[in-house]
């Protein structure tokens, strides 16, 4: 029934009839549950549906059901972790996680691809901003327990955005234009993110200072207010992390240190 209401939809441009179905879809199997706790055949399931997402938006620019997609899949996926996880379930659980992720990145890019001229450079900040923050939560909560994964993590997820951002800038196509600040500036938080993560404060103070310095140089060659402000931000957070560790290094070789 959900495929049939997606090719129906964009058949017929309906909207309302593709998000019904992959509603739908995303309840079918709460509405069939046997109790069994197979969750990979529950997210290989999820996975099918959310392919079809992907294929109607090769064809049709519908962010209401982007979103719901992403919102089913992301709320079922946490509901498990919180009530039907076990550490076994790890590597499995992650993979899905991932292969998510990675769906709803795809259909931010097809949505800058596919979206109509008087949307020219629209991006759906919701798909595109939390779509990280959600992923990051869900993955951090798995691998917590793993000596410096976060940092690993958060480092990986970082480089992504960033390559990302960089191949989409060299196709040239003005409608990615948004899009690829708003990676850039993600790869950016989160490669940020991983210092704090892996080392202490007082080396963290000194990367953020140099890489908000970094940032400010860059805002003010391009003009760029976001990049100013973000990199006083992270000169002003290392500044603090210096001071709050400033009484560690009062025995240690004055000017030097």
């Amino acid at each position: 029934i959900a495929l049939a209401a997606a090719v129906l939809a964009v058949a017929q441009n309906a909207l309302s009839l593709a998000v019904i179905g992959t509603a739908g879809g995303f309840l079918a199997p709460f509405l069939v549950s046997t109790g069994s706790r197979n969750h990979i055949a529950l997210f290989t399931y999820y996975a099918i549906l959310n392919l079809g997402i992907f294929a109607v938006a090769w064809f049709r620019t519908w962010r209401v059901l982007n979103v719901l997609g992403f919102v089913f899949t992301f709320t079922i996926t946490g509901l498990w972790r919180a009530s039907g996880y076990d550490t076994e379930d790890l590597l499995s659980a992650d993979f899905f996680l991932v292969l998510f992720f990675l769906m709803y990145v795809g259909v931010s890019i097809l949505n800058c691809i596919r979206q109509p001229p008087n949307l020219k450079g629209y991006v759906s900040g919701s798909l595109v901003f939390g779509l990280p923050v959600v992923a990051f939560t869900l993955h951090a909560t798995l691998v917590s327990r793993i000596e410096y994964a976060l940092a690993w993590s958060a480092l990986a997820t970082g480089a992504f955005y960033l390559a990302l951002a960089g191949s989409l800038w060299r196709s040239g196509r003005e409608t990615f234009r948004l899009l690829v600040e708003a990676f850039a500036a993600l790869g950016i938080v989160f490669a940020s993110l991983a210092i704090p993560l892996a080392f202490d404060t007082r080396t963290t103070a000194a990367m953020w200072a140099v890489e908000g310095a970094g940032l400010i140089w860059l805002g003010v060659r391009q003009q760029r207010k976001l990049a100013r402000a973000f990199g006083t931000l992270l000169q002003l957070a290392g500044g603090i992390g210096f001071l709050s560790g400033l009484h560690r290094i009062y025995d240690e070789a004055p000017i030097l240190n």
